[in-house]
């Protein structure tokens, strides 16, 4: 570990409101950690997202380079780093130029956006079939983003806020703590929606995405610069979801229609259950592999059986 307390601060905030045990970072640093894991890429273990949301960070930033530094110069590494961030920005402190960065929302490689959730709050929820929900299409949360154009959020909400097919519903603006009234909206909206829209935010990802495959809604995820899903070369997702860039968002509607429970070998309500991976931090019931292959590092999913995704654990493997 880093000779610095301040690595390993805990995170003050519980955003998504669902989350009941670990973020992605602290999940991988234990279990790491916790089992000695040697692999050919030394990892960097840091809370990137722990201490970096904290306002004395700005004050410490030096303090903690300077103490990085050392670890690496104590650590070194022929075959290079890697390191583990869910922070929308990536790490902000400077990295030797031989790191990979496993990012949920910026990096080199995406991982996915998700969180440990010891209560299965969403999972257990009693799910609608495709045919018995009655709204086609949801978003409910804020409309945020940031410098990258064009404004995935905002064309989204102007497009289709006035579409009685779709139902938006703007939170008003971030906070990492949301009331029990929009926790409610949201549950309940998402599990009567056939489709709820995932877009990026101010990061490429979004804790919704991963969500709406909890609550049995196929999501729409958008995005502008790069399309950061995870796991591209493994997943399918033209069979769990549809992902469009933005400059598609015209044909959105379309799209959407031409999707129903007996559409066949593509997205269905009736088949989702069978094909979507278990995108949540539950247990690991996999050994850790000491290579690196494909660039892969996380499979933090049911690895899948002949085309199904349906078993009850989840695997972590590092490549």
């Amino acid at each position: 570990m880093i000779n610095n307390k301040l690595f390993y601060c805990p995170n003050k905030d519980t955003y998504p409101p669902f989350k009941n045990g670990l973020y992605l970072e602290e999940f991988f640093c234990k279990y790491m950690i916790d089992n000695n894991i040697q692999t050919k890429r030394k990892y960097i273990p840091a809370l990137w997202t722990n201490f970096q949301i904290e306002g004395w960070f700005k004050n410490k930033k030096n303090e903690m380079q300077s103490a990085l530094n050392q670890w690496i110069s104590q650590n070194p590494s022929k075959n290079g780093y890697f390191t583990i961030v869910q922070y929308d920005d990536g790490p902000l402190l400077s990295l030797p130029e031989n790191t990979i960065v496993y990012g949920a929302c910026s990096g080199n490689i995406p991982l996915p956006l998700i969180y440990q959730d010891n209560n299965n709050i969403l999972i257990n929820l009693p799910k609608k079939s495709f045919n018995e929900k009655n709204i086609l299409c949801s978003f409910v949360g804020n409309i945020t983003s940031n410098s990258i154009q064009p404004d995935v959020r905002k064309l989204i909400f102007n497009k289709f806020v006035t579409n009685t097919l779709f139902k938006l519903i703007n939170s008003g603006g971030w906070t990492p703590s949301v009331n029990g009234n929009l926790q409610k909206i949201f549950i309940e909206t998402t599990i009567m929606s056939k489709f709820t829209l995932a877009p990026r935010g101010y990061g490429r990802s979004s804790f919704r995405f991963f969500e709406c495959f909890l609550l049995g809604s196929i999501p729409i995820y958008i995005w502008n610069d790069i399309n950061w899903l995870p796991f591209q070369k493994i997943i399918d997702y033209n069979k769990l979801c549809i992902v469009i860039h933005i400059s598609q968002i015209d044909e959105l509607e379309n799209i959407i229609n031409n999707i129903d429970e007996n559409s066949g070998g593509g997205i269905s309500g009736e088949n989702l259950d069978k094909l979507i991976p278990e995108f949540y931090l539950k247990e690991v019931s996999a050994p850790v592999q000491n290579c690196f292959q494909d660039d892969r590092v996380l499979q933090l999913f049911h690895h899948p059986t002949k085309g199904e995704c349906s078993a009850s654990k989840s695997v972590l493997y590092i490549y």
